[in-house]
This record gives structure tokens, sequence and C-alpha cells, in this order.
């Protein structure tokens, strides 16, 4: 299984999710992610591309509002956001910027 890391900011909107979703929601919520990450760590590139950029993907989840976007490089697979599907879309494409 590829290793992973989240964006600081990725983990901080994880965990945001997570607390709003309250105790058992947010317990549902995080195994979700963290069942989606396994599965994005072992298949990399099953997931569909971005909007047309190669280089970043979406796991969209199940039951929850939010998609999982990635990067996936040879050796390891980089969290870039835990998106809403209704709050600014695209708001994360400026982290892109730094890698």
């Amino acid at each position: 299984m590829t290793p992973h890391s989240f964006h600081p900011a990725a983990l901080a909107e994880y965990q945001a999710a997570a607390l709003w979703y309250g105790l058992d929601g947010g317990r549902r919520f995080a195994d979700l992610v963290d069942r989606s990450v396994d599965e994005i760590c072992a298949l990399p590139l099953a997931w569909p591309a971005w909007r047309g950029r190669a280089d970043v993907r979406r796991r969209v989840l199940k039951r929850f509002p939010f998609s999982v976007l990635y990067m996936a490089e040879p050796a390891h697979v980089l969290i870039m956001a835990i998106a809403h599907h209704k709050r600014r879309p695209g708001y994360w494409v400026a982290r892109l910027r730094g890698r």
C-alpha cells in the first residue's frame, strides 16, 4: 500500500467536518474518510482526474457531501482536500501552487 499524508489544510477540514457531525455522525464520517484513504492508497489511479488535471484525482464519499481530492505520486499519496460539494467549489486549487 502506498503511504499517504494530509496537506495541513486538508487535515483541518477533515477534523472540522468530523466535529460538525457530532459524536455518532462524526465517527461514521471519519470511518468513511479513513476507509476511502485506504482504498486510494491501495489503488491510487482508480478514481478519475479532477476537471482534466491528470495530477489530481477525486474520490467522492458516499452518504456525506464530501470528496477526497488527492495527488498520486509514484511512492506517495498527498491528500489535498476534504472538500464539501456545495461550499466554494475549487477553493483548494490554490494549494497546488505550493507543490
